[in-house]
């Protein structure tokens, strides 16, 4: 075979990726002010698929879980001199907020997304990362959400992330290097005035796009006013591997909030006296509780967690008499560690408790009551949603706060822990733990329990016989999204499972192979229920790439990268040549997907790619390395 025809047809290979980039060349000379009146067909178009690529995380609904600031509170940042600084003296900058974990980081930041929306000449973007949910882990959604709000208030400047769109197609949301770049030169046109981004919790942010972020940020303000007008403000834990990438440079500003105890100690007195005035409220007895504001207040060590903690307890005490209240305050251990074991030791079904806080640490987005529910409730000889439903709680709100009390939080009906130092204190590290919670979590273990109750739910029996309807394939997106949508209302923890489970059995490690046969079940090929939960995998992750639909447990085993399952599938010599329709035999779908280890392995197994209509044995091109030319092609 020749070289030539070969890397043709590798080139085919990535079409499924390409297909969604737009030949139209749109010119860069567009009017500021008359963009949006003289766009063409196609430009409107990229328009909102571009806004659609960007809108890669609820931002609105993440800030949302923020607390309310308690009034006169946070006021001390925008008085301070260096906050100040920061936003008058230069175009462009960084200020960092750093503060220990429970001091009101996240509520500060939220105070400033809308204390500095005041002006109107500026555009304030903002993202809150958390460890907790898979949309607010990335600096690549945060750029992406920061972008979306942007395009949202000057429209125009969509010119600049459409001539990424036209080169690169949907993917060009994908990359720190070109989001970036996309913001620079938006905010670098004439009308697009100042920007300000906020971004909360950096030290949530996972590390591989943090480091790919951190650099940018500090190098925002070092040619003077050459720069644009973009300013961040970040706020984040003070670690030592931030510490080392934004204090290294002079021109970043850090403020100290770990420094600040007069002002710390005012605004958790401010948040005291307001939630005695609360209480005071609720037990119907007006100007009574001094003694129990002065007590907290002299408990409290600026720790705004602790203390919002205990006037929850406080709310929820039955009695309401001096001695209960004294007392709550008083035994109220002031280490958040001590405080969270307290609170877990009074779960009167430490198992059950145990495996709600499996499920919370492990999701890889927060559940809804709903989908926490049947998670909760599902086991393996459960066989079809007839013989979960007898299981499932009527009032479930009640009982995941009976089983753990505090330490989880229900928002719009959503479950998470209390703060991130739940997580914390929940999952296992290189120290010992105290008690019977502390540190007693293993993600692997986390990860098992998931992978388990996803797969056991997409093999109930109502899939295979009351599947997704298949011809919602052939219809507009927005036809078969609704369909989907549809679908995923009636059986409530489907959405969930068909995204997430390969994740959960990745992150199974070598435990994932004792859930083989279940995999067997749900992936066999033309089966309802892996076209059914396939549908929904596709259209919540690859919507634009054309639906598989013969796929086969090798093939969906090559898309997944799983590695050990193809191994295991290969050994019983079923499908090896089989080839799909739209994306070749299993290697061709290795190749695609990057999956470089397991490309390898099956170019070393001799197994076949198809190219243009024929097969051919890789290892044979004479080209090398055969496996590298075929991934990166």
């Amino acid at each position: 075979m020749e070289n030539q025809q070969s890397n043709a047809h590798l080139e085919d290979l990535s079409l499924p990726q390409r297909a969604n980039s737009h030949s139209n060349n749109t010119t860069n000379s567009y009017n500021n002010n008359t963009y949006c009146n003289t766009l063409g067909r196609s430009s409107t178009q990229n328009f909102a698929e571009i806004m659609q690529c960007l809108y890669t995380s609820r931002y609105v609904e993440h800030r949302g879980r923020v607390r309310e600031p308690v009034e006169g509170t946070c006021t001390w940042v925008t008085e301070h001199p260096k906050y100040k600084r920061w936003l008058e003296e230069r175009p462009s900058g960084l200020l960092w907020i750093s503060a220990d974990p429970g001091c009101g980081k996240s509520v500060i930041a939220s105070f400033l997304v809308a204390h500095l929306k005041m002006p109107k000449d500026a555009v304030v973007c903002y993202f809150f990362f958390k460890d907790d949910n898979a949309e607010q882990r990335s600096a690549t959604f945060a750029l992406c959400a920061i972008l979306h709000q942007l395009f949202s208030e000057r429209t125009y400047l969509c010119r600049y992330a459409e001539e990424e769109f036209n080169a690169r197609g949907k993917r060009f949301a994908e990359e720190v290097d070109t989001l970036w770049n996309i913001l620079v030169k938006s905010v670098t046109d004439e009308g697009c005035g100042d920007l300000i981004c906020v971004l909360d919790g950096l030290d949530e942010c996972e590390k591989k796009t943090r480091a790919q972020l951190l650099p940018r940020l500090t190098r925002l303000a070092e040619s003077g006013d050459s720069n644009p007008p973009l300013k961040f403000l970040v706020t984040g834990r003070p670690y030592h591997e931030i510490r080392k990438e934004l204090d290294s440079r002079a021109t970043t500003i850090r403020l100290k909030g770990e420094e600040e105890v007069n002002a710390i100690t005012t605004d958790v007195n401010r948040v005291i006296d307001d939630g005695i005035r609360e209480l005071e409220s609720v037990w119907e007895s007006p100007a009574e509780l001094e003694y129990l504001g002065n007590l907290l207040k002299s408990s409290a060590d600026r720790t705004f967690l602790w203390v919002s903690l205990v006037l929850e307890i406080l709310k929820d005490c039955e009695g309401g008499s001096r001695n209960e209240f004294t007392n709550i305050v008083t035994t109220a251990s002031r280490d958040l560690a001590g405080f969270y074991t307290k609170i877990l030791d009074k779960s009167a079904q430490p198992d059950q408790a145990r495996r709600v806080l499996h499920i919370v640490v492990a999701a890889a987005r927060p559940l809804t009551l709903a989908e926490m529910n049947i998670a909760f409730t599902i086991r393996q000889h459960h066989k079809s949603m007839g013989d979960i439903r007898g299981g499932l709680y009527t009032g479930f709100e009640q009982e995941v706060k009976n089983l753990c009390g505090l330490f989880v939080r229900i928002i719009d009906s959503k479950i998470y822990l209390v703060h991130q130092t739940a997580r914390e204190f929940l999952i296992k590290g290189a120290f010992r733990g105290q008690g019977k919670w502390q540190y007693t979590l293993r993600a692997v273990d986390s990860s098992f329990l998931m992978a388990n109750i996803c797969i056991t739910y997409l093999a109930l029996q109502d899939f295979e016989h009351d599947p997704l309807p298949m011809d919602a394939l052939d219809t507009p997106r927005s036809a078969r999204k609704e369909a989907v949508q549809i679908y995923v209302r009636k059986y409530a923890f489907l959405d969930y499972a068909a995204s997430h489970w390969a994740g959960h059995f990745r992150d199974s490690q070598r435990r994932q192979m004792r859930l083989f046969g279940l995999t067997r079940l749900i992936c066999k090929g033309g089966s309802n229920r892996f076209l059914t939960w396939l549908k929904v995998y596709w259209e919540n992750n690859v919507p634009y790439y054309p639906f598989p639909n013969d796929f086969t447990h090798l093939m969906i085993a090559s898309w997944l990268g799983q590695q050990g399952v193809v191994s295991r599938l290969l050994k019983e010599e079923r499908d090896i040549s089989a080839h799909c329709k739209q994306y070749g035999t299993i290697l061709n779908i290795a190749a695609l997907r990057k999956e470089k280890d397991l490309t390898e392995m099956l170019v070393k197994r001799n197994v076949n790619a198809y190219l243009q209509g024929k097969e051919y044995t890789i290892s044979r091109v004479k080209r090398p390395p055969a496996v590298k030319w075929l991934v990166l092609s």
